[in-house]
């Protein structure tokens, strides 16, 4: 059976985190999935730690520039930032960069251990990995798309994808 995806009143609180604006919980089972910003310096970790995650993805350093204990580093990578409307210059190489991060945060999650994905805005790329980890858990490719927007505009952005290349993604996924 395929679990519920969260709407914000269903979001557990974090102390020190504006929900669903910095951070958006999409799953708690089979363990938490979430979105979120880019951190600022004084993330509170130990706060999103005690409500569950363990591990962070990030999409915008090749290596992370915070510390982010006691939440671990799962993987990091340089993606190419679309929020301008633009196709990724090299489409191949930011494919296998959602593959393998979806497949890091899959296991993860399959594992019982709560992942926090995150890009800069928490938008376009982090949506894409979300949204391939969504549907390889069994989510309707439609509903995905559709959750993506509408969670995306009650954090007050345009929504969701912000190029179609995301969404192409996420339907060939």
């Amino acid at each position: 059976m395929v679990p519920d995806l969260l709407n914000p009143i269903n979001m557990p609180a974090i102390k020190g985190i504006r929900i669903p604006l910095n951070l958006y919980v999409v799953l708690n089972e089979p363990a938490l999935l979430a979105g979120m910003s880019y951190p600022v310096m004084r993330t509170p970790w130990q706060n999103i730690s005690d409500a569950g995650f363990s591990g962070i993805i990030c999409l915008c350093d090749s290596k992370v520039p915070y510390n982010p204990y006691p939440l671990e580093v799962l993987f990091s990578a340089e993606m190419e930032d679309l929020h301008y409307g633009f196709p990724p210059i090299n489409p191949q190489m930011q494919e296998e960069l959602v593959r393998e991060a979806a497949e890091v945060t899959k296991q993860e999650i399959e594992a019982g251990k709560g992942v926090i994905v995150h890009c800069m805005g928490g938008i376009g790329r982090t949506g894409t990995v979300l949204g391939c980890v969504l549907k390889d858990l069994g989510f309707n490719v439609d509903e995905v798309i559709n959750y993506l927007d509408k969670i995306n505009k009650l954090r007050g952005v345009k929504g969701w994808p912000e190029v179609k290349w995301q969404k192409d993604m996420v339907q060939k996924y």
